[in-house]
Order: C-alpha cells, then sequence, then structure tokens
C-alpha cells in the first residue's frame, strides 16, 4: 500500500475526514503497517495505550473482561479506529482486540499523533467528540441497567447492535455479529437463561429470534415498542 493510499484510509476517519491530504502525509509517513493472524491479540486490556490502529484489512472482536469471563461488546472491521481513548488519555487499555480474520493494521504512535492534534485543532476537538459520546453510552448503559426491565434492557441493546451491524434480509434484520446468549446476558446484567427464556417469547410473537449465534429482528417496531413501553 502507497502513502497516498495511507492518507486516503486515514481520511476516511471522522477523526481526521477535515484535514487536507497534503496535511495528513507526515502522519501517513510515520505510520506503521502491520500484520496479524485470524486469533491474534491486537490489543490486551490493561496494557499500555501507546499507539492507535486503524484496520486496513480483516475484522476483530472487541471482549471486555466480566466476572463471568471476557463478553464481546462489539466487532470491528475495515477503516475502524482501535485504542483512540488509552492513547489520549494516557490510561491501560479498555478492551482486548481479538483478530477474527487475518488482519492489517495501520499503527499510529503516539508520539506522532499528539503534535499533529497540536497542529490540527479540528482534529483534537473531533476526538473529544468521540470521547464524550463514549462516555454519554456508558451512562446511557448504567441508567438503564437501573431503570429498566430486561425486554427493555435487552430490545435496546439489540437495536443498537442492528443500526451498526445489521443487514436486511427477508425475515427480518439480521445482526451480522455473532455472539452466544451468555454474552447477551452479560451485556444486559441477566443470566443465559433469562436471555433464553425472552427469546422464546420473542420467537412466539413473531419479535425477534436467535439461530447459530446469530439475532434476527423479525418485527423491528415491534421491538421498539417493547423498548419505548412505560
Amino acid at each position: 500500500m502507497s502513502l497516498s493510499q495511507d492518507v486516503e484510509v486515514l481520511r476516511t476517519i471522522p477523526l481526521f475526514a477535515k484535514i487536507e491530504p497534503s496535511k495528513l502525509k507526515l502522519l501517513a509517513f510515520t505510520s506503521e503497517r502491520l500484520e496479524f493472524m485470524e486469533g491474534d491479540e491486537l490489543v490486551r486490556q490493561g496494557d499500555v495505550g501507546d499507539a492507535a490502529y486503524i484496520i486496513l484489512e480483516g475484522a476483530a472482536d472487541v471482549m471486555v473482561d466480566s466476572p463471568g469471563g471476557a463478553v464481546k461488546v462489539a466487532q470491528l472491521k475495515r477503516n475502524d479506529i482501535i485504542g483512540e481513548i488509552a492513547i489520549l488519555c494516557d490510561v491501560p487499555r479498555t478492551a482486548t482486540v481479538v483478530a477474527i480474520q487475518d488482519a492489517m493494521l495501520l499503527l499510529i504512535d503516539r508520539r506522532e499523533l499528539f503534535p499533529f492534534l497540536r497542529r490540527h485543532p479540528d482534529a483534537a476537538i473531533k476526538l473529544l467528540e468521540v470521547l464524550a459520546l463514549r462516555v454519554q453510552k456508558l451512562t446511557a448503559m448504567m441508567e438503564d441497567t437501573t431503570f429498566l426491565n430486561l425486554p427493555q434492557r435487552l430490545g435496546k441493546r439489540l437495536l443498537d447492535l442492528a443500526e451498526r451491524y445489521g443487514k436486511r434480509t427477508p425475515e427480518g434484520v439480521r445482526i451480522e455479529m455473532k455472539i452466544n446468549q451468555t454474552e447477551l446476558g452479560d451485556l444486559v446484567a441477566t443470566t443465559r437463561e433469562s436471555i433464553n427464556k425472552q427469546f422464546r417469547a420473542w420467537s412466539e410473537d413473531g419479535v425477534a429470534s436467535m439461530s447459530g449465534g446469530y439475532v434476527t429482528i423479525l418485527d423491528e417496531d415491534a421491538l421498539r415498542r417493547v423498548v419505548e413501553q412505560e
């Protein structure tokens, strides 16, 4: 991949989208391309966050440690960025990221990123927006656990996943992120058994189904009504 191609990759990231290509060349020049095999850890939760990564090829799962074991919370694909929180805040990485396909990443060293942000305030402001949205999302998840019942919590989480990973099929919106019932239970603070029971009820009502580790929202409007009920 050429320097000009690396510049174009950087411009696909919201953080750098408004920066002129000529000004991105130095950051692209100091970046490094890394190859990983399926199953390799790209970053590990708790490690020092001294670099951010952009996925050029492949895909990866984001895993967070919990009392019940590692929980998958997201799936990353081409042009997604890894590690923007740890690299900015100088804190340990908040998640482990594992390649689920052979992958190529573009590494951006913190020592290069910070001078770049000082020269380009627009990019620094965009990064602050990203962090603010992360905080807002975490706060909303905590409120959901406190104030919403299980069908509402699970329905809201499925709609969030469908917005990012959903693919329309004749049956409904299939969430193209493989996840099991235990992982879903961890995401909404309940047990695998409760998730299983809820999906049985939703399947009978034609709301949502789960098969082979994939969720299909059969009736999106009905699921939204579940989430919005008083």
